[in-house]
């Protein structure tokens, strides 16, 4: 049994495609019969935590995230932005034509030929399984789930191109910080997936989301491990699966909370190439990839929570043998002595 005070929740760090592996570590937790009181996300964690929370049953949930998964790896998420390539082809050619150029973009983008926007990828794939993964409805009523974002620097009249993200990078690296919001406080359908889509949208790969107001990008920029987003809540026992070997955090911070870590093993980057190898792992969603993390996420995760369930069924043995001892002797002393 389950003290009533102990609180369980669940982190969910983002990385792009290599989410799968969280499915993997996910249906292990599925097997033990685990269910988080209130779950923390970040990007692709955020969209991963918004399937379990919008599910009654967890291993209900787990099989539909699997299932999404599946349609990930067949579907064409990353599908190239047309809109952002051609404004820097427009740039480039306004040295020799400047007028016709501009007006050219212009007009493609009064057509609604063109969009308004230099994100390299297109964002409606990934919206539209969105939708149909996460049912609005059910999440509002669901296990309470807290979304990082980071508030992006906005000037009106200004596009949000390389410079603009370049400069969100250096405001996180710098101290500001990334807000966590309650799924469950967004008044619409709407603005529940401009959240959970705006904690994902890595600057430049997947344009900026407004909500309530504040422009918002991808949370990992300055809080990639939410765990603060459940201690300010109460939560006094946490599982937290990594999407990077070598992901860190100041225990420290969180002295009142039981942390449990799941995470890769042996590295997650397809390519020991600097850059290179980590970007490629954060946008390969090939089903072989997928199929591939999600296994690596099981065999981790039930390496990393066999030994504590030992220990626990060991303990929980000891204080039964205890108690059994304990009754027995309250039994022998209670005993009337044998007439002689």
């Amino acid at each position: 049994m389950i003290p009533s005070d102990v609180k369980f929740g669940l982190v969910l760090t983002g990385g792009g495609a290599k989410g799968a592996y969280q499915v993997g570590a996910l249906e292990y937790l599925a097997e033990l019969n685990f269910s988080p009181h209130i779950i923390a996300g970040t990007s692709i964690g955020a969209l991963n935590g918004a399937v379990l929370a919008s599910h009654q049953s967890f291993n209900q949930a787990v099989l539909r995230l699997g299932e999404m998964w599946e349609q990930l790896g067949y579907a064409e998420v990353l599908r190239p932005n047309v809109g952002a390539a051609l404004p820097v082809m427009s740039y480039a050619a306004q040295t020799l034509i400047p007028t016709f150029s501009k007006w050219a973009v212009n007009f493609l983008i009064e057509q609604q030929l063109l969009k308004a926007n230099t994100a390299i990828f297109d964002v409606e794939p990934i919206e539209r399984l969105l939708r149909e993964a996460v049912n609005a409805r059910n999440l509002k009523y669901g296990t309470d789930l807290w979304v990082t974002v980071f508030p992006s620097l906005h000037i009106p009249g200004l596009e949000y191109d390389w410079l603009m993200g370049l400069v969100d990078v250096c405001r996180a690296r710098t101290g500001t910080t990334a807000h966590w919001l309650l799924a469950q406080d967004c008044d619409d359908e709407d603005t529940l997936y401009n959240l959970l889509l705006a904690s994902a949208a890595i600057p430049l790969a997947f344009p900026k989301r407004t909500v309530n107001g504040q422009h918002y990008v991808d949370g990992a920029l300055a809080d990639n491990i939410p765990l603060g987003a459940l201690a300010k809540q109460g939560c006094t026992h946490a599982i937290v699966i990594h999407l990077e070997n070598a992901s860190t955090w100041s225990r420290q911070d969180f002295p009142q909370q039981t942390i449990i870590e799941i995470r890769p093993e042996q590295p997650i980057a397809q390519s020991d190439t600097p850059v290179i190898g980590s970007i490629s792992a954060v946008l390969d969603f090939s089903p072989s990839r997928i199929a591939d993390l999600k296994q690596r996420g099981y065999e981790d995760a039930r390496r990393c929570m066999e030994p504590i369930i030992r220990t626990f069924r060991t303990t929980t043995d000891g204080r039964r043998q205890m108690v059994s001892l304990v009754e027995s002797t309250e039994n022998l002393l209670s005993d009337l002595p044998l007439p002689s």
